[in-house]
């Protein structure tokens, strides 16, 4: 099995405009990861050359902010890497970059009067640890080759502006720096004779990182670095490798190689097995789709299995991980970690509610959704449908019942049953929930249009279950008709569904009364729903969440944190709602041709623009369409892939 390639070519990597603003970003079990640009100049305080955590993935840290290299040829120095700083971009590596790869490793060339260096940088997917590897080609006179750590230990969500206390400790072909609290990172060069640390110690002063400037952020801050690695090349020297790992004993940093070849095993298994199973042809947009789901699946600390909602900032978002559930496990034949993820938060359940967001430090869990608990129980029902292990819907049966029970008498929130049978909650608590200066930019408070037909959905997988476990099912069902009359009633108004009732803006939240396996809808009005979404808000790159035509619309998210907030919903594209509206088009028009004229000729462009190889948060409701947000979204990445799969009904 080929791994994929993506190729930066030396004409995009020396254009320094356009090589800053693509990325990448490798990771490892546990929401570690490494990530930076194609040039190697961070760009957001979330780049780092390793970033880990103690108790993953909460409080997740930058340890090693970035390697710099340095080449001595006779009385010149050459420097390989490229910073930003306040005032000047220093060094100019870039300038000697010839290539950047992505195979699915970060790999860097360059060439210097006419010596080729490549760098390759590598997870190790069970520890905290990064390879990286130096290779070096057309060596006619040895030369000096020097490799500059630049330490930082701070939390992924802050920036470094005072001196830290590092202590220093040199070890056999290797430099221990131990953090405050007695954490440690280690730099090896493993079989090297050449190789100790020489003391320099200094500050970098004053880091610029442009993607948070952008974002109205906190953009500045110094970096630690040591000293210097030094190995001599000859003409001899085919490769170097520098180990580095995060609170990880020395004697477990000094197999590189097989560090390297386990890695490339496992993603060539990943494939080897996804494809083999699903029997579809080998195509490299589908393999970018396989590891970027791969990289969102996590093992948290209590050794639960859950899903990163994004990188880089995201955290576990129970919104976002049951929406991404499918393609992320199920679509990969990951059946257990599916039913894992749902118990784990089928575990946190209080009062009838899912958790919106768990913890990325150490705050208290959130239960602010309306629709998080409605999702749990329709992606219980996908395993279901995938799995027929009515075993394990009965793990979690009793959940499933508290949760529609407490929405029927009512729970916290607001969240409770009407007399029409729908379902009435507060502001703020739907996929649209942002908030500014108090006051929710999208409340769709009162009825929400896609949280009748989650509760009408429930209501038809609640009547499924019941029978199969022998149990009084006629109430579901009685209840499933009332809904499905006042739902009609009162949100179609003749064209399309009302967002809200009292708010018939044209959104795309509407294509939830399709897409879902139980519809609240006849034939006829899913029809003419799927045809004003086609028409109204199918974009190239997924739905905007508004009309052009709206007085409220905002085409582009940029500028200060404020002006991205009022049109992160307004105008917006989110390409996750492609799930949603596949399956709607399938259902009604029974044509899977829509599979390679949209998804497809969106992730082969997608994955080549923003985050290489992965798929984006948002893109921009107007042209040019530029990818925003998160570079690699979960639930972005599972909704395409499961219905690339056709994972319905």
């Amino acid at each position: 099995m080929d791994l994929p390639v993506i190729e930066i070519d030396e004409n995009t990597v020396q254009n320094l405009n356009k090589a800053k603003k693509l990325e990448w970003i490798i990771t490892n079990e546990f929401g570690g990861y490494s990530s930076s640009t194609v040039i190697g100049m961070n760009t957001r305080k979330y780049h780092g050359l390793l970033v880990a955590s103690d108790k993953p993935p909460l409080g997740r840290k930058v340890i090693l902010s970035k390697l710099d290299e340095e080449m001595i040829l006779d009385d010149k120095t050459v420097k390989l890497s490229t910073n930003r700083y306040t005032d000047v971009v220093y060094p100019e590596g870039y300038k000697y970059q010839v290539k950047f790869e992505l195979n699915p490793f970060p790999q860097f060339t360059y060439k210097v009067n006419g010596i080729v260096v490549k760098k390759t940088i590598y997870t190790n997917f069970v520890k905290n640890v990064i390879v990286v590897k130096y290779e070096f080609e057309d060596v006619k006179e040895p030369f000096v080759f020097r490799i500059y750590p630049l330490i930082n230990y701070r939390s992924i969500y802050s920036l470094t502006k005072s001196l830290i206390n590092f202590k220093i400790l040199k070890e056999n072909k290797a430099v221990k720096i131990v953090f405050p609290d007695d954490n440690f990172l280690i730099l090896s060069g493993c079989e090297y004779e050449e190789n100790g640390l020489t003391d320099d110690e200094k500050w970098y002063k004053n880091f610029f990182y442009e993607a948070d400037a952008e974002r109205g952020e906190d953009c500045v801050e110094d970096n630690y670095n040591p000293g210097y690695f030094e190995f001599r090349v000859y003409n001899n020297t085919k490769n170097l490798f520098l180990m580095i790992g995060y609170s990880t004993p020395k004697k477990e940093l000094d197999e590189p190689k097989k560090i390297i070849e386990q890695e490339i095993g496992r993603k060539r298994y990943l494939l080897t097995k996804f494809f083999q199973d699903k029997k579809i042809p080998e195509e490299d947009w589908i393999k970018w789709l396989v590891l970027a789901a791969d990289s969102h699946d996590i093992t948290r600390f209590d050794r639960k299995k859950s899903i990163i909602a994004g990188y880089h900032w995201f955290g576990e978002w129970g919104r976002d991980s049951l929406i991404a559930l499918s393609g992320i496990c199920l679509a990969n034949g990951k059946h257990p970690q599916a039913k894992d993820i749902l118990k784990t938060y089928a575990g946190f359940c209080k009062n009838g509610l899912i958790p919106n967001v768990l913890p990325v430090n150490s705050e208290e869990i959130s239960y602010n959704s309306v629709d998080t608990s409605l999702l749990f129980i329709d992606r219980v029902y996908q395993v279901y449908k995938v799995t027929k292990d009515l075993k394990f819907v009965k793990e979690v049966w009793t959940v499933m019942k508290e949760i529609v029970e407490s929405y029927m008498k009512g729970t916290d929130f607001e969240i409770k049953m009407d007399k029409d049978g729908l379902i009435s909650h507060g502001p703020g608590l739907t996929w649209m929930d942002v908030k500014l200066d108090d006051e929710f930019v999208t409340p769709r408070g009162g009825k929400a249009v896609e949280i009748q037909a989650l509760w009408y959905n429930t209501l038809k997988i609640m009547e499924l279950f019941a029978q199969k476990m022998k149990e009084d099912y006629k109430n579901y069902k009685n209840l499933a008709k009332r809904v499905k009359k006042s739902f009609n009633d009162k949100f179609w108004n003749g064209s399309y569904l009302d967002d809200c009732l009292g708010d018939n803006s044209l959104r795309p939240n509407q294509i939830f009364a399709v897409g879902l396996d139980f519809s609240v809808l006849d034939k006829d009005k899913m029809k003419k729903v799927v045809s004003i979404v086609k028409k109204k808000l199918l974009t190239d790159y997924g739905l905007r969440t508004l009309a052009k035509n709206d007085p409220k619309f905002r085409g582009k998210y940029t500028g200060s944190w404020k002006e991205r907030d009022l049109a992160y919903h307004q105008g917006t594209v989110w390409p996750w709602l492609f799930g949603l509206f596949v399956r709607s088009w399938i259902k009604v028009n029974g044509n899977k041709k829509i599979i390679d004229k949209i998804i497809k000729s969106f992730v082969k462009e997608e994955i080549m623009k923003f985050g290489l190889g992965t798929i984006s948060e948002i893109v921009d409701g107007d042209k040019p369409f530029e990818s925003k947000g998160c570079i690699s979204q979960a639930w972005g990445i599972g909704e395409i892939l499961d219905c690339l799969l056709m994972n319905i009904t």
